[in-house]
């Protein structure tokens, strides 16, 4: 009994056959078209029997490589499979050109098989990786029928780049006689990525000696969701230094994001004068006083000028005594008497922390009299004494002798003593 569905392929397949043009695309097959040219000139030197014998081999090498693929092949055995296609297509024509409809019909009936389902080719990695949180490009497949060449292939994918896991993406292809075959590729998303962390605020961050320190933190970010952020490390901010804060964070995947920040403690704030910038004393002294300054280090003072001289620790004094009435001379101005109550000295008191910041004073000393112009500073009085005596010739013989008592600024005793002789007759 004849086979329709024989008859029915060898109808398709010869009218095939004479429509298309006596040189076949190479491109057809997806092979190059010297190797298609080598397998027609191969085919186109054999005879019947050759032909025959050459497509029973190529069948079962067909078959072979098939069998071995299971719905998926390497590109070696999808690249030997195109060009049996190719081959066995050649063949065929030879023989359609050899001995006509019968020689293809008797060939049908030893051997033909419409049963074999295409052979897919996944292309690129197959299992494939994807880091989490990235987008997932697939590289596809391609589908060879031994039949009917080239077949479509679809697919149908659960992957998801959000969550880490391993995912399948299914190729399917089926031929133009219905024959399925499937093919997959495993996708594993994975998350090899640490989270990123953002340090708030300055860094590096400065603060004040003495002052206080609050660190502002940080914030991590990362493809599997929600990340905390630990630190460790302190700051003394009483002693200057630099000082390093830690920062890490860890995701569900074990990965470990770190940062850090720099923290330096430094000191550029001056000493500040506690003490008045004004100092009285009387004269004939040299203590003057203490000056005095705040800051969180130890201080020390230094002056100008050749006056007055201060300790490191800010004892101020005159290298000389000062003398109220050497300074008589500039300072009266109404009737040669003195108007002011002092004469002032005045000089700059520097003070420096020992983190080298300074701040300067100017310092004033003012210096009284002591006992008035006399100076006296028991009594207040001087006194002077001067004596005057003169000679002269008198007519008289009486000796005249004459005191007298003057009172000055204090108490001024003067005598004056003249003696005259006189002659008379």
């Amino acid at each position: 009994m004849i086979n329709l569905k024989k008859i029915n392929i060898l109808s398709i397949f010869i009218a095939f056959c004479l429509l298309i043009t006596p040189n076949l695309q190479a491109n057809e097959f997806g092979i190059s078209d010297q190797k298609f040219q080598e397998i027609e000139s191969s085919v186109n030197s054999m005879s019947f029997e050759q032909l025959n014998a050459r497509r029973a081999m190529l069948i079962k090498e067909q078959a072979n490589l098939n069998e071995g693929s299971e719905g998926s092949t390497s590109s070696g055995a999808a690249s030997r499979l195109r060009e049996i296609l190719a081959e066995l297509s050649a063949i065929q024509k030879a023989l359609v050109a050899v001995a006509g409809l019968g020689a293809i019909s008797a060939l049908t009936d030893d051997g033909y098989n419409d049963n074999v389902p295409p052979v897919i080719t996944i292309k690129g990695s197959n299992p494939a990786t994807v880091e989490l949180g990235t987008t997932y490009t697939d590289a596809g497949a391609d589908a060879m029928d031994a039949f009917h060449g080239s077949t479509p292939v679809t697919s149908q994918s659960n992957v998801d780049t959000s969550a880490v896991g391993s995912y399948t993406v299914t190729y399917t292809a089926t031929d133009k006689d219905g024959n399925t075959a499937t093919a997959t590729r495993t996708v594993n998303v994975v998350d090899t990525t640490a989270p990123v962390i953002t340090v708030t605020g300055d860094n590096p961050a400065t603060v004040e000696l003495g002052g206080t320190y609050t660190d502002a933190g940080a914030t991590a970010t990362d493809a599997s969701g929600t990340v905390t952020v630990v630190s460790s490390g302190t700051v003394d901010p009483d002693t200057i230094g630099t000082y390093t804060i830690s920062y890490s964070s860890t995701d569900a995947s074990g990965n470990v994001g770190t940062a850090t920040r720099t923290v330096n403690v430094v000191d550029t704030t001056a000493p500040v004068f506690t003490s008045s910038a004004t100092f009285t004393i009387d004269e004939n002294e040299t203590d003057v006083g203490t000056v005095t300054a705040t800051d969180i280090t130890a201080v020390t003072f230094t002056i100008s000028g050749d006056t007055l001289q201060i300790t490191s620790d800010g004892v101020l004094s005159f290298i000389v005594a000062p003398d109220y009435e050497s300074q008589q001379a500039d300072m009266m101005t109404f009737n040669g008497y003195n108007t002011n109550a002092t004469f002032d000295v005045t000089a700059t008191v520097t003070a420096t922390d020992a983190n080298s910041n300074a701040a300067t004073q100017d310092i004033t000393v003012q210096v009284r009299d002591v006992g008035g112009i006399d100076d006296n500073p028991a009594t207040g009085t001087g006194t002077d004494t001067d004596t005057d005596t003169s000679t002269g010739t008198d007519t008289d013989t009486d000796t005249d002798t004459s005191t007298g008592t003057g009172t000055g600024t204090g108490t001024d005793t003067s005598t004056s003593t003249s003696t005259s002789t006189a002659t008379s007759s």
